[in-house]
C-alpha cells in the first residue's frame, strides 16, 4: 500500500512497530518470567490510553461525518458514523474496567471485555466497509442524521444488555483462568475482518491512491497486531500483552485518523485550491472582459481582458466607478440605472444589451453586455461580462449586404430588388406615375461558359452589369436575379415611352463587343417590359409579367425586347395545365408506349422499330408530343419520363428476344440525359434489370446534343457503344453539324430528317441535301434511315439513291404493343428476316 504523498516519517513508524510487534508477540507468549504490573499503575496507563483513544475516535467521528467535497463523500461518512459507535463503546469499556467504580452493575473483566470485543468488531467492519464501497454520491443531511441515529440506537441496544445483565452475556473472562476459548475466537475473528480488509484495499490499490490507502493499511495492520496480544492475555489480564494491545489500537487509530483526515479534509481543500487556481486561470483567459463592482460601482476586480478591451491598467481601474466606461453625459442617467439595478437585482445574459464602452483613447467600442448578482455577508456586488462586438457588427454588416447583394457583380439582389420594387408601386399609387420592370436576360451565356469556362462567364456577367449600370439613370435601379438574369427597375415615369428608349439603349449597348481572355466575345441580350398599372398591380405580378414578356422575346429574335401581353399568360396556364396533368399521368401509368417498324426497301422485311411516346388524357384528350415534350423539358419532368420510357423500351426488347422474335428498338435520348452524365451507367443497370440485350438496343440523339458538349458527348457516346449498343443520329442535317465532331462520333446510323423527306421528289434543294447525307454516311460507313417516308415516289426517289432503311406512314404507323408483337409472329412464321441473326 501507498500513499498519493509518502510521508517518510509516517512510513517508518509503522513499518517500525509492525516489525517489533513479531518479537514482542513472541516474547509474551513465551515470557522467562511472567510480568505482572502493579494494579493501580496498569488501571492509570488503561485509562489513559483509553481516554486518547476515545479522543481521536471521535476526531475520525467528527471529520468523516463532516467531510465535504469527496469523491467517496458516503463511503466516508458512514465510517466516521461507525467511529461515533466505536468511541462510546471504548467509553464504556473504560468505565466497566476492573478497579473503575461500578457503572450501574458491578464492574468485571468480562463486563470490560464485551464492550472491548464490540467496539472492535465495529472498527474492523467500519474500516472494511468504507474499503469496499465504490464511489458514492454525496450523502444528503437527512440521511447522515438517520445513520447517526441508528448508530446510537445500536450502541444504546449494547449499553443496555453490556451494563444490566452482564453476567448473561456468553463467557469471555475467567478469573484465575483468563480467556475463553470464545473470546479469543472472537478476537481471531476481528483479525480475519481486518486481513480481509487488507485484500480488499490490495485489489483496489489502484482505485484507491489518492485516498492515502497507505495510511489505512497500516491502520489495518496495526489493528491486527493489537488484536494478537488480546488472543493472549494472562490470568489476571494486566500483564504487557495487554499493555501493548492498547498502545496499537492506539497507533491504529492516529493511522485512520490521518487517512480519515486527509480523505475528509486535506484533499477537498487541496481541491479547492486546484478549482480556485483554475478559475483564476479561467478568468485570466477569458476573451470576455470581467468587472466585479460594489453597490456604489466601485470597481474591485477585473481580468486582463478588460485591460485589452478599454486600454486601462488594471492598477488604472481598481477602485474607479464604473462609470468611467460612459461619456460624461451619460454617467448621471447609468448612476441611476445601477441603483435601480441593485434594488431589483435580475440576471441579464448575454445578447440583451449593446452598449458603447469609452476607451481611454476616448474611442468608442461597442459591445454586450451581461450581468450576474450576488450578496455575501449583507453587501450586494454585481458582476459584468463585456463581449467587444466589433468583429460581429463587422460580420452582421456583412451578412446584411450579402444578404440583399449579389456576390459577384454588387448589384441589388432579388430579395432587395423586390424591396425596392413594392416601395417605387406604394410612391406610384400616390402620384399617379409609371413604373416599368425590364427583366434581362443573356443569349447564348450557356455557349459561353461551356467554352471558355465558367471563369470567364462571370467576368463578362460583371461587364455586363457595369455596361447596364452605366446606361442607367441614378435613380433606376439594376438588380441580377441570378445567373445571367438581370432586372431593371425604372420608377417615377410620366410615360411607357420612356421604358422604350431605356430598352432600346441596353440592347444596343449589349451587342457590342466585350473582350475577355484577349478574344472579342459577342453577347447580346433579350428584354421583356411589364408595366404599373397596366399590367399588374404588385411587384410579384410585374415580374412574372416581366418575365414571360422576355421568353417571348427570346423566342422571336435574340437581341430584341418584348411588352407582355395577356396571351404569355394563356400559354403559360396552358403549360402549367399540360404539366400537372403529364405529372399525373406519369405517376398513374397512363403514358403508353408506341413502336413504328423500320422497313428494308422491298416494304416487307421489318428491320427493327423506334419507341415513340403517347398520351391520352381523359381531359386534353390525345396529347401530340410536339406540345407535351417541351412542357417536360422546360420543367424537368422529361428525366423521369426518359427514364420510364428506357425501362419500359428495355422491358419490351427482353419480352420479345425470349419469345424467340428479337427485335432492335431505337429509343430517343434527351439533352438533359446527357447533362446529367453517367449515361452509360444507366443503360447498363437498366439492361442488366430487365435482361434486353444490349445489341437491340439503339440509343437516338440528335445533333445539337451531339454539339453541344462534343468531349463530353464522345465519351459517353463510346461508353455505351462498349456496351454493345448502337448508336444513331437523329434529324441529321437541321442543326450546326460539324463534319470533323460527327467523323470522330462513336455513330454508325444517320436518320435524314422527314423536312428533307417530304418534297424530296419535287425540290432539288432537297433532293441534293439527302444524297449528300446518304454519300457522306455511305462514307462513313454509316446505315442511312429514311424519316417521314409516305408515298411510293419518295421510297423511290430514296431507294435510287441507295438509302437502306425506311421508316413512314407508307409502311406502318407507331402501333400498340400487341400489334407490333403480332407482325413480328407472323413475320416469323413467314420467315420474311433472320431473327437468329438479330438475335447475336
Amino acid at each position: 500500500m501507498q500513499c498519493h504523498r509518502a510521508h517518510t516519517l509516517q512510513k517508518a513508524i509503522a513499518l517500525t512497530l509492525l516489525a517489533l510487534a513479531v518479537p514482542a508477540w513472541w516474547w509474551v507468549y513465551h515470557p522467562v518470567q511472567p510480568m505482572v504490573l502493579d494494579p493501580a499503575l496498569f488501571l492509570f496507563f488503561h485509562n489513559a490510553v483509553e481516554i486518547f483513544a476515545v479522543v481521536v475516535a471521535a476526531l475520525v467521528f467528527l471529520t468523516g461525518y463532516r467531510a465535504v467535497l469527496s469523491a467517496r463523500n458516503g463511503a466516508v461518512v458512514l465510517m466516521g458514523v461507525g467511529f461515533l459507535g466505536v468511541a462510546l463503546l471504548d467509553a464504556l469499556h473504560t468505565m466497566s474496567y476492573a478497579g473503575m467504580p461500578d457503572a450501574i452493575s458491578a464492574n468485571s473483566p468480562q463486563k470490560a471485555a464485551f464492550f472491548w470485543l464490540c467496539a472492535r468488531m465495529l472498527a474492523a467492519v467500519s474500516i472494511l466497509v468504507y474499503a469496499s464501497l465504490p464511489r458514492a454520491p454525496e450523502l444528503s443531511t437527512l440521511h447522515k442524521r438517520l445513520a447517526a441515529l441508528v448508530m446510537l440506537s445500536i450502541v444504546a441496544a449494547l449499553a443496555f444488555f453490556g451494563l444490566l445483565w452482564p453476567d448473561r452475556l456468553p463467557q469471555l473472562f475467567v478469573a484465575g483462568q483468563g480467556l475463553t476459548p470464545l473470546k479469543i475466537r472472537l478476537e481471531w475473528a476481528i483479525i480475519a475482518v481486518h486481513l480481509l480488509t487488507l485484500l480488499v484495499l490490495w485489489l483496489r490499490r489502484v482505485e484507491l491512491v489518492d485516498e492515502c490507502a497507505m495510511a489505512l493499511g497500516f491502520a489495518v495492520a496495526l489493528s491486527i497486531a493489537s488484536e494478537s496480544f488480546f488472543t493472549i492475555l494472562g490470568v489476571n489480564g494486566i500483564g504487557v500483552a495487554n499493555m501493548l494491545g492498547h498502545l496499537y489500537k492506539v497507533a491504529a487509530y492516529l493511522y485512520l485518523l490521518h487517512a480519515t483526515f486527509n480523505e475528509a479534509i486535506n484533499r477537498p481543500l487541496q481541491r479547492l485550491s486546484a478549482q480556485h487556481l483554475r478559475e483564476q486561470q479561467v478568468l485570466n483567459a477569458a476573451p470576455d472582459g470581467i468587472l466585479w463592482v460594489n453597490l456604489s460601482g466601485l470597481i474591485l476586480m477585473t481580468n486582463p481582458a478588460v485591460e485589452r478591451l478599454t486600454g486601462y491598467a488594471k492598477d488604472q481601474l481598481l477602485g474607479q466607478n464604473v462609470d468611467i466606461f460612459l461619456p460624461e453625459h451619460q454617467r448621471e442617467r447609468h448612476g441611476a440605472d445601477m441603483r435601480g439595478y441593485f434594488i431589483d437585482p435580475h440576471g441579464r445574459t448575454m445578447g440583451c444589451m449593446d452598449v458603447q464602452l469609452q476607451r481611454q483613447d476616448g474611442s468608442m467600442l461597442p459591445v454586450d453586455i451581461s450581468l450576474g448578482h450576488w450578496e455575501d455577508k449583507g453587501q450586494s456586488y454585481a458582476i459584468a461580462y463585456i463581449r467587444d462586438l466589433t468583429e460581429r457588427k463587422g460580420f452582421e454588416e456583412s451578412l446584411r449586404h450579402r444578404a440583399t447583394h449579389d456576390e459577384l457583380t454588387g448589384l441589388p439582389n432579388r430579395w432587395m430588388f423586390n424591396l425596392q420594387l413594392s416601395q417605387a408601386l406604394t410612391q406610384a399609387k400616390r402620384t399617379g406615375r409609371h413604373v416599368a420592370v425590364l427583366m434581362l436576360d443573356l443569349d447564348d451565356f450557356k455557349t459561353v461558359n461551356d467554352s471558355f469556362g465558367h471563369a470567364v462567364g462571370d467576368e463578362l456577367l460583371v461587364l455586363v452589369s457595369q455596361r447596364l449600370g452605366a446606361s442607367l439613370r441614378q435613380s433606376d435601379t439594376l438588380a441580377r436575379l441570378g445567373g445571367d438574369e438581370f432586372a431593371i427597375l425604372l420608377a417615377d415615369m410620366q410615360s411607357t415611352d420612356e421604358a422604350m428608349a431605356v430598352a432600346a439603349k441596353l440592347i444596343a449597348t449589349m451587342g457590342k463587343t466585350y473582350t475577355l481572355i484577349g478574344q472579342e466575345i459577342h453577347s447580346s441580350g433579350s428584354i421583356g417590359i411589364a408595366f404599373y398599372p397596366g399590367d399588374g398591380q404588385n411587384a410579384d405580378a410585374l415580374l412574372r409579367f416581366a418575365d414571360m414578356a422576355m421568353y417571348q422575346a427570346k423566342r422571336s429574335v435574340h437581341g430584341s425586347y418584348a411588352y407582355y401581353s395577356p396571351q404569355f399568360e394563356l400559354r403559360a396556364q396552358e403549360n402549367m395545365r399540360v404539366q400537372v396533368r403529364l405529372k399525373e399521368a406519369l405517376d398513374n401509368g397512363r403514358l403508353r408506349l408506341f413502336y413504328q417498324p423500320k422497313m428494308a426497301a422491298n416494304g416487307e422485311t421489318m428491320l427493327g422499330a423506334e419507341a415513340l411516346l403517347r398520351w391520352h388524357d381523359d381531359e386534353l384528350g390525345d396529347v401530340s408530343p410536339a406540345r407535351f415534350i417541351p412542357v417536360a423539358e422546360s420543367t424537368g419532368l422529361i428525366l423521369p419520363i426518359s427514364a420510364w420510357v428506357l425501362e419500359t423500351a428495355c422491358q419490351q426488347i427482353a419480352a420479345w428476344h425470349r419469345a424467340g422474335t428479337p427485335l432492335q428498338v431505337a429509343v430517343n435520348f434527351s439533352a438533359q440525359q446527357f447533362r446529367q452524365g453517367n449515361v452509360a451507367d444507366q443503360v447498363r443497370a437498366v439492361l442488366q434489370r430487365t435482361g434486353a440485350p444490349a445489341h437491340l438496343l439503339e440509343i437516338e440523339i440528335t445533333e445539337s446534343i451531339a454539339m453541344e458538349q462534343p468531349e463530353a458527348a464522345h465519351a459517353e457516346l463510346s461508353a455505351l457503344v462498349a456496351l454493345g449498343c448502337t448508336v444513331a443520329l437523329d434529324d441529321f442535317g437541321t442543326g450546326y453539324s460539324s463534319l470533323a465532331y460527327l467523323k470522330s462520333l462513336p455513330v454508325s446510323v444517320l436518320k435524314i430528317d422527314r423536312t428533307f423527306v417530304k418534297d424530296i421528289a419535287a425540290d432539288q434543294g432537297d433532293a441534293k441535301i439527302c444524297r449528300a447525307i446518304i454519300a457522306l454516311a455511305h462514307s462513313l460507313d454509316m446505315t442511312l434511315v429514311a424519316e417521314g417516308v409516305e408515298t411510293p415516289s419518295q421510297l423511290a426517289f430514296l431507294r435510287n439513291l441507295g438509302c437502306e432503311v425506311y421508316q413512314g406512314w407508307l409502311f406502318a404507323k407507331a402501333m400498340p404493343v400487341s400489334e407490333l408483337t403480332a407482325r413480328l409472329l407472323e413475320s416469323r412464321d413467314r420467315h420474311e428476316f433472320d431473327f437468329e441473326a438479330i438475335a447475336q
